[in-house]
Formats: structure tokens, C-alpha cells, sequence
């Protein structure tokens, strides 16, 4: 195993990875060997696996027959040979090869779940968001919905406070109004004691929180995460949007009162209609209206990009929301995955217009 872990870290992005992640995807990996002439993976084909080359030189061949020749000692095969799925080119051993084998779905929920940004109170809100196609105040919209349907009876008072305070949040304002009804008589209160664990780290996620009555200590293993949560704030959102184990435990520091969204009705209810996605038929007639984002690790990027983007990586989207444009309208490559969905999120949670560029790997430009 040790031996297996050191050959990770050789490679882009698990070196940017702690071990405590490191460690997991070890699991889920092998080394193989292959002889000169073997195919080791095939064009067009689904790809469970993702394949380093440790040893040995490799030719990636497409559909027209060019090929990129890729040897072990090069940059180039510091990142993976392919990471569409299906696969855009075959692979074939130009000499004896050793590879490292990886599980592309744990892979992919590994990456999304370690380099989720650490901070992780919501993001202030950098900007105004206008609400969609809705002119009534939020109080308008507050005297409107039938608390009495909902799963709990809450007094109007305690009702509203917390549901203005999401309401009012550049988020909520991108929910359709047609589903805002839906959305609030969802919600279930769940009275919580001092020292309650509400969310654990490594835990699945199975609901989104709001802070009713109470504050809560966010924390995890490593120590990078250490935040307070007051009245009024929501926590618990990124594990359900990037299908991710929680990157932190939420222990409340008082009695108090939470309203929670099962994981269903979050999706259903508020991340799909916020989440905008496009084909690149779509992103080309309009090209000049978007700023093409690309969030994977910067030799991930440079190995490989949709031409024209900018690498931001996940990792570091908050610390750089201060710095990004109101004006622009950010659209995400979805070549990374669960980190792709998880930044278009945080930048609609900022106040940001963000949306998913679909297939886009099938438009990198050849590596120099």
C-alpha cells in the first residue's frame, strides 16, 4: 500500500490532495502492467477507470487516426491518459507499460468532496440578484404561502424572519416563484440541543439546514475549516449538490431550532432550476456573452483545456469571488466533474450568473 500511495502523489491531482483522501483513493486503485501492442482501452467505450502512465510509452489514437504520443517521463503523463467518458481516443502500448488504475466515479466524488472550498459559511452575497419574474416584496410573497401545509406549525413571526432571510439571498432569488410554495412547505422543523452533531464529516449527505434559533460550530479533522453559524444562516448544501460525503461536522454550541429540506427536495425543488445548462452549439452563436471558466488543478488545465477558458480552480473559487466580474456570465466546463456543478452553485449562491458547458472536453485543443 505504501508503495502504491507514493505512486499517487507522482500525479496531478493527487498531489494536491492530504492523505487523508489520498488514502481512500488508494482503495479504490491498482497498478497493471501491459506489453507492447496491447490495447488498454478502446475509443467510444464507457470509462469506469482512469489510467496513469507510470512506466512506458503510450500512443492515444482518435477517430481520425492522428495520435499524441505520451511517455512517462513528460508532463503530459502526470495527468490522466483520458477523462471523458466515452472515451475520445484508444490507447495502445507502445512498450511495456505500467498504469495506475482508478475508479473514475470515486475519483471523481474524491476531487469534489477534498477541494470543496474550506470556508463553509455561505457566501456573502457580493451584489444584489434580481428575483425571476417576480415583482412582489418578500413579505408579499411570506403572506402568501400556507404555512398551515407545511410538515410543522411555526409561529408567523419565527416563520418569517428565517424565510425572509432566504428569500433575500441572491440563491433564492433565481428559484422560479411557481416553486417557492412547493419549496417552504417542504421544510421540517427539528429541535436540536446543545451539542447535537448535526452534520458529520465523512457522513452522506440527506439534508440542507437553516439556522432558525441557536448558533453551530463547523469544524473538520484537518482543522482548515473553523466557523461559527449564527440565526438566519443555511449550511449542509455543497454535499448535496456534488453528491459528496459532508467536508465538515456542524455541532450546535446551543439549544435552538433548525428547519431542514430532505435531499430530494432540494435538488428537485431548488438546485435543478437554478443550474443552467448548455451545448456548445449554444455557447458558440453567443460566445462573446460568456466567460469560459475551467475549475480543475492548473496542470490538469495546462495539459489540456477547451481553448479560450480561464482556469479558476475549485479550490480556491471563494477566495477569488471578490475579485470576478458582476457583469459577466460565468459558464463552467463540465470536464471536472462534480467539481464543475459544485462551482456553478457557489457562484449562483454568491449572486454570480454561472451555467455548465456540456461535453466540453470533446473541444480541447492538442497539448504543445
Amino acid at each position: 500500500m505504501s508503495d502504491l500511495l507514493s505512486i499517487l502523489t507522482r500525479f496531478s491531482p493527487f498531489d494536491d490532495l492530504e492523505h487523508q483522501y489520498i488514502d481512500q483513493v488508494a482503495e479504490h486503485a491498482e497498478l497493471i502492467t501491459a506489453e507492447k501492442g496491447k490495447l488498454i482501452f478502446r475509443r467510444g467505450k464507457p470509462a469506469d477507470h482512469r489510467y496513469y502512465l507510470v512506466e512506458g510509452v503510450v500512443d492515444l489514437v482518435g477517430a481520425s487516426f492522428d495520435s499524441e504520443r505520451v511517455d512517462a517521463e513528460q508532463e503530459r503523463a502526470k495527468v490522466t491518459l483520458t477523462d471523458t467518458s466515452p472515451t475520445q481516443v484508444s490507447a495502445v502500448a507502445k512498450s511495456a507499460v505500467t498504469l495506475l488504475k482508478v475508479e473514475a466515479d470515486f475519483l471523481d466524488l474524491a476531487l469534489a468532496w477534498s477541494q470543496a472550498p474550506v470556508a463553509h459559511e455561505e457566501p456573502k452575497a457580493l451584489f444584489k440578484t434580481e428575483p425571476v419574474a417576480d415583482t412582489r416584496s418578500d413579505q408579499e410573497m411570506l403572506d402568501n404561502l400556507d404555512l398551515a401545509s407545511a410538515h410543522v406549525e411555526v409561529e408567523d413571526e419565527e416563520g418569517g424572519d428565517w424565510m425572509s432571510g432566504l428569500l433575500a439571498s441572491p440563491l433564492f432569488a433565481r428559484v422560479p416563484p411557481a416553486h417557492i410554495q412547493t419549496l417552504f412547505t417542504r421544510f421540517e422543523a427539528q429541535e436540536v440541543a446543545k451539542g447535537d452533531v448535526i452534520v458529520k464529516e465523512g457522513a452522506s449527505g440527506d439534508y440542507f439546514y437553516v439556522i432558525v434559533h441557536g448558533s453551530a460550530h463547523v469544524t473538520n479533522l484537518t482543522r482548515k475549516i473553523n466557523v461559527m453559524l449564527e440565526e438566519g444562516q443555511f449550511f449542509g448544501e455543497e454535499a448535496l449538490v456534488a453528491e459528496t460525503p459532508r467536508n465538515a461536522s456542524v455541532t450546535m454550541l446551543s439549544p435552538g431550532l433548525l428547519m431542514r429540506l430532505a435531499k430530494e427536495d432540494f435538488i428537485t425543488l431548488l438546485h435543478e432550476p437554478i443550474e443552467s445548462v448548455f451545448s456548445y452549439d449554444q455557447f458558440i452563436t453567443e460566445r462573446s456573452r460568456y466567460t469560459l471558466v475551467d475549475v480543475r488543478m492548473p496542470l490538469e488545465f495546462r495539459c489540456h483545456h477547451v481553448p479560450g477558458s480561464k482556469n479558476l480552480p475549485l479550490a480556491s473559487l471563494r477566495d477569488r469571488l471578490p475579485s470576478l466580474s458582476a457583469n459577466e456570465y460565468y459558464l463552467i466546463t463540465d470536464d471536472a466533474g462534480r467539481r464543475s456543478h459544485l462551482a456553478a452553485y457557489l457562484l449562483c449562491q454568491a449572486g454570480f450568473n454561472a451555467g455548465i458547458l456540456q461535453e466540453s472536453a470533446q473541444r480541447y485543443e492538442k497539448s504543445a
